[in-house]
């Protein structure tokens, strides 16, 4: 797994996804996020990191018109073409999926328990969670 941080596109699987989503026609990139998202929050036992790691870009591009999620779009590995608006199905979907990583038996949970930064990256997992659900989140700098 390259990992070079602990927010959600920070990572080379989510990099690639975002590439992805980038190089998709415009009409195909909301089914990516679905399939994205559904891999996890549709998925029974154990979750593998690049599941994983999908889910959470997947989950941070939907979060990013609600209030809180700029804080976990990123210039520099995030898409950059155009995202059709999302309904609130993919909000709900992307709410399961965090939930799913947060709760459940996943390869992320593992890797980052035994990282300094393991704490910072599941805060920011939390927070995204929030932001989903419609809660009231405090700045970043608050969370870790």
């Amino acid at each position: 797994m390259g990992k070079w941080g602990y927010k959600p596109f920070e990572n080379d699987t989510a990099a690639d996804f975002s590439g992805d989503l980038d190089e998709a026609p415009e009409s195909e990139r909301l089914e990516l996020l679905r399939a994205g998202l559904s891999a996890v929050a549709e998925s029974a036992g154990h979750v593998d990191a690049g599941r994983a790691e999908v889910a959470i870009a997947a989950a941070a591009v939907v979060a990013r018109d609600l209030p809180g999620g700029e804080q976990f779009q990123s210039a520099v590995c995030g898409p950059t073409q155009v995202i059709p608006h999302v309904s609130s199905d993919f909000v709900t979907l992307a709410a399961r999926a965090v939930d799913r990583l947060l709760e459940g038996d996943n390869d992320l949970s593992d890797d980052w328990s035994g990282e300094v930064e393991g704490e910072c990256w599941s805060g920011s997992l939390r927070s995204l969670g929030r932001v989903l659900s419609g809660e009231q989140v405090d700045s970043p700098e608050k969370l870790w």
